[in-house]
C-alpha cells in the first residue's frame, strides 16, 4: 500500500516538472525551430542518462527482445508526439491545444484497454470525467463562454493525433519495461527518437541569439523535464499501469498555471483554485481502493513471489 502511494508521489512530481516545461518554453520561443528544440531537449536528456544508467546497471545495451518496443517509444514519444504538437501550435490557439491535451488520460485508457486489456470500473470512469471537468475549469478560468468561442481547424486534428500518439507511447513503454528498467527505456527511447529525428533537422539546425535564460530553459527541460520527468513517468507506468498514470497528467495545467502565477505574473483565480480541487477529487476517486481489496492484491503478490 505504501509503495503504491510512492508511485503516485512520483507521478505528481512528473506533472510538477512537466508543468514547469510550459513556463520554460516561454524563454525558448523565437530562438530556434521546433525540431531543434526537440533535439536539444532529448540530446541533453540522453547525455545525462548515459552515465546514470551505466553506474546503476553496468550495462548500456538493451536485450534484443526490447528493441522493437524501444524503437516504438522513440517513434511515438520523441518523434511523432513532438511533431504533431508543434504542428498544432503553429496552426491553432493555445486554448484549443490545452483543452485537447486534457484528453490524454482518456487516450491512454482507450489504447491500454484495447492493447493491454487494462480495464476500469464505474468509479474510475467517474473519477476520470470529474478530473477532466476540473481541468476545463482551470484552463477556461471558469469562463464557460470560452468553450463556445472555440474554433476548430487542422491544427486541432494534429493535437488530437499527438494525444493519441501519447496513448501508444504509454503502451510501448509498458511493453519495453518487461525487459529493461524505466531509466534504460527512457534512455533508449530518446536515442532511437534522435536517430530518426536529427537527420531531418541537421541541415536547418540554427540558434538565433540564445541568451542565458534560453540555456537555463534548455537545461531545465532536458534534465528535469526529460531525465527526471520521463523517468518518473515510466516508473509509474511500469508499476501502476498506463491508465492510472495518465490520470495524473490532469495536474500538468494546474502546475503550469501556478508556475505562471509566481514566475510570469499571470493570474490564478479562485475558480481555478476550485478547478484544482475538482481535479484532485477526481484523482482520489479514481485511485481509491477499498482496504480489503488492497490486502487481497498484496497477498496475491506475496504468494506469487514465493
Amino acid at each position: 500500500m505504501k509503495r503504491q502511494y510512492f508511485y503516485y508521489f512520483l507521478l505528481v512530481c512528473t506533472s510538477l516538472l512537466w508543468g514547469g516545461n510550459f513556463v520554460a518554453g516561454k524563454f525558448m520561443v523565437g530562438h530556434t525551430s521546433s525540431l531543434t528544440l526537440t533535439d536539444l531537449r532529448w540530446g541533453v536528456g540522453v547525455l545525462c542518462l548515459l552515465p546514470i544508467v551505466w553506474l546503476q546497471e553496468k550495462r548500456l545495451l538493451p536485450p534484443k527482445a526490447a528493441w522493437i518496443p524501444l524503437i516504438f517509444m522513440g517513434l511515438t514519444g520523441v518523434v511523432f508526439f513532438n511533431l504533431f504538437m508543434f504542428w498544432a501550435l503553429e496552426r491553432t490557439t493555445a486554448s484549443n491545444t490545452g483543452l485537447i491535451s486534457a484528453l490524454n488520460p482518456l487516450s491512454i485508457a482507450v489504447v491500454s484497454f484495447f492493447l493491454l486489456k487494462e480495464k476500469m470500473n464505474g468509479r474510475q470512469i467517474a473519477g476520470m470525467f470529474v478530473s477532466l471537468f476540473g481541468v476545463i475549469i482551470v484552463m477556461t478560468h471558469g469562463e464557460w463562454q470560452r468553450l463556445l468561442q472555440l474554433r476548430f481547424n487542422l491544427g486541432d486534428l494534429f493535437m488530437l493525433a499527438a494525444v493519441l500518439t501519447w496513448g501508444f507511447y504509454a503502451v510501448a513503454s509498458k511493453a519495453a519495461m518487461k525487459y529493461v528498467s524505466p531509466l534504460k527505456s527512457t534512455l533508449w527511447g530518446g536515442i532511437f527518437g534522435l536517430v530518426i529525428l536529427v537527420p531531418f533537422d541537421a541541415a536547418s539546425f540554427n540558434l538565433i541569439d540564445p541568451d542565458p535564460a534560453f540555456w537555463m530553459a534548455v537545461l531545465y527541460i532536458g534534465v528535469l523535464g526529460t531525465v527526471l520527468g520521463m523517468g518518473f513517468w515510466n516508473i509509474g507506468v511500469k508499476h501502476v499501469g498506463g491508465t492510472t498514470s495518465g490520470m495524473f497528467l490532469n495536474l500538468n495545467p494546474i502546475f503550469a498555471a501556478i508556475f505562471s502565477f509566481f514566475l510570469l505574473g499571470e493570474q490564478f483565480t479562485l475558480l481555478q483554485a476550485f478547478g484544482t480541487a475538482v481535479v484532485i477529487g477526481g484523482l482520489l476517486l479514481f485511485s481509491y481502493r477499498p482496504r480489503r481489496k488492497m490486502q487481497t492484491i498484496s497477498e496475491a503478490r506475496s504468494a506469487s513471489s514465493l
